[in-house]
């Protein structure tokens, strides 16, 4: 993919009470003419990346938008996607990302949840918000980038192409002041792989903490460029790839989605030098990468996280991408931070590692109480710290069985090792009881995972009249393979208790996935 060149300007200014916008205007003062963000279509350098910024800001605030409104974004990844972000942000009003890859009944739930006033979208999803913002009455305003074609005669719907920003007038206020500590900076929804989403709030506070935990945990700086594939509607995207970036001063390449190929040629291309992905963009990288040599030279750290990464690809990551390979764990509730192998410390493979500083991190037991260290000490992962979140939006009775006590309880399960590593065992919903044994699914996957010919699975657990439960593996084997359900079993056999054998398995072309990664395991059966 070819990108833009950039031009320089200079400015500079900074703010202590303007929460995330002052991750930017801190940057701003210390790096004005320093690249930002880069895409196919756009390049900003820091200072231009504020005054765009601005520019969307001044405009929502001539639509009525003001501290505290609920504003959605339903952006592609690209640079116009952080510029509006900030300047929401800017206005200390709260950002509901929208996953563009959504259909219009859950476009609609997500802004009739948050009770946004105001939707900024990208041209190209018109026809699912069309359709969607007939059912969101509290919606006042559309702000439509690169277009001027009205979405309806629906008299609350004012246009705005962003291609037509001007420049705010010098006297703007800006930024708007916050409460870092109660004001929300975003309304995240979660992806859903049970029930509707949720919209977890996360403050000022805990996106700070968080994107300075990132920050610092990857050595983040003016000299490192990061590839910004992920999505930035999600989490993941959002916290360590865009704010992380933009702490510390470095340069974020934006790709609008992945492909392997184009991901890879990114890479050479632009010397990036910090990888965030998931381990399905890892796995399919590693299978160009035996077709097609790319210099990934300048790459100092491989990051991986929001999904179980299979230990048997571990070592052909670092081999192959030369950079060493930190795996992380969170979760959007948590502001995505909650432990991660060090970059310069011990790295276990298997393990997500141990908690960021001011993060705890406790198992617990059916029963409520804490678990020891130990291999045998299965309970599930609860956190408490500055990056859990303030709650569920509008829902009390899911944040207080969420949230007890300080601690929020993630519905993993885990055990630590001796020297406090944790290790994920699977989720506490998809835990199999087969004749009262537990069974932890990512046992089975793992075992699976080293036959040569998977390129991935999933394992379940479906009823049994008899047992309660039965165990199945869902896998997608390598084009031109020969390999059957017996062989699966008879590996499995080899390696794990009679009872943890799969017994049956299936074979797909696919997995069902959310867009963050995470496989659909309820789409499974």
């Amino acid at each position: 993919m070819d990108f833009v060149t950039c031009q320089t300007n200079a400015f500079g200014e900074s703010t202590q009470s303007a929460g995330l916008i002052g991750l930017l205007l801190n940057t701003v003062g210390r790096s004005p003419d320093a690249q930002a963000v880069i895409s196919a279509e756009t390049c900003y350098t820091y200072q231009q990346l504020e005054r765009r910024s601005r520019a969307v800001a001044y405009q929502l605030s001539k639509l009525g938008v003001s501290r505290g409104d609920k504003v959605g974004l339903l952006f592609p990844n690209g640079a116009e996607f952080v510029a509006a972000f900030l300047g929401v942000c800017g206005l200390g009003a709260t950002v509901v990302p929208v996953n563009p890859l959504l259909k219009s009944e859950e476009i609609s739930h997500i802004l009739s949840d948050s009770e946004a006033k105001c939707l900024v979208v990208h041209e190209r999803a018109l026809a699912e918000v069309t359709a969607a913002v007939a059912t969101v009455p509290a919606l006042e305003s559309i702000v439509v980038s690169n277009s001027t074609t009205p979405l309806s005669a629906d008299d609350r719907v004012a246009y705005l192409p962003l291609t037509e920003l001007a420049e705010p007038p010098s006297a703007m206020a800006w930024p708007v002041a916050v409460d870092s500590s109660k004001d929300l900076a975003v309304l995240v929804y979660t992806s859903g792989t049970t029930g509707k989403p949720k919209g977890a709030m996360l403050t000022h506070d805990n996106l700070l903490f968080a994107v300075g935990a990132a920050a610092n945990a990857f050595n983040i700086d003016r000299k490192d460029s990061l590839l910004a594939v992920l999505p930035l509607c999600h989490i993941y995207g959002l916290t360590v790839v865009m704010l992380g970036t933009i702490a510390g001063g470095g340069r974020l390449v934006v790709l609008e989605k992945f492909e392997a190929k184009s991901a890879l040629r990114t890479l050479a291309e632009q010397k990036i030098t910090v990888l965030p992905a998931v381990p399905t963009m890892y796995q399919f990288m590693l299978m160009e990468m035996e077709h097609t040599s790319y210099d990934l030279s300048q790459l100092r750290a491989c990051i991986s996280g929001a999904a179980s990464l299979p230990v048997e690809i571990f070592a052909k990551i670092e081999s192959q991408f030369g950079a060493p390979l930190i795996e992380g764990y969170g979760l959007t509730e948590v502001s995505c931070v909650a432990s991660f192998n060090r970059l310069d410390g011990v790295r276990k493979i298997g393990s997500v590692g141990f908690p960021f500083d001011k993060v705890e991190v406790s198992l617990f037991d059916r029963n409520g109480e804490h678990l020891p260290y130990g291999r045998e000490h299965v309970g599930e992962i609860a956190i408490k710290g500055p990056n859990v979140m303030a709650g569920y939006y509008r829902q009390k009775d899911a944040t207080a069985e969420s949230i007890k006590d300080g601690w929020f309880f993630t519905g993993d399960l885990a055990y630590r090792d001796e020297d406090g590593y944790l290790f994920i065992v699977g989720r506490k919903k998809e835990l199999i009881i087969r004749g009262g044994q537990n069974i932890y699914p990512r046992e089975i996957e793992e075992v699976i995972a080293r036959l040569s010919s998977v390129v991935e699975v999933a394992v379940i657990g479906v009823p049994d009249r008899l047992m309660g439960e039965r165990v199945k593996a869902v896998v997608v084997k390598r084009a031109g393979t020969s390999l059957n359900g017996e062989a699966v079993k008879a590996f499995c056999a080899e390696h794990l208790a009679e009872y943890k054998v799969p017994r049956l398995v299936e074979f797909v072309d696919l997995l069902p996935r959310n867009s963050s990664g995470k496989i659909l395991k309820r789409l499974l059966n």
